[in-house]
């Protein structure tokens, strides 16, 4: 049994949009992250918020993209 080409037509559209989105907002957290680190003066502790903030978003980044490839493989393996 196959899936109809408007469910996966809609479902492509909804992965793209929302893969979109989290990857933006990965991307302002990382910009964010570096005019903290930027503007931090040497701070020890406000440095290290920075550095951390920065790691997290990496991880958002990783976290998204592998969402993104399972939800493909699922994808796939219903459309079968």
């Amino acid at each position: 049994m196959t899936a109809p080409a408007e469910i996966t037509g809609t479902f492509n559209n909804i992965l793209n949009i929302a893969t979109g989105l989290g990857l933006l907002i990965c991307t302002l957290f990382l910009v964010f992250a570096g005019f903290s680190y930027m503007t931090s003066g040497g701070n020890p502790s406000a440095v290290e918020r920075s550095k951390q903030a920065a790691l997290n978003a990496a991880v958002g980044f990783a976290i998204i993209l592998s969402a993104r490839v399972i939800a493909n493989m699922v994808q796939s393996a219903v459309v079968r």
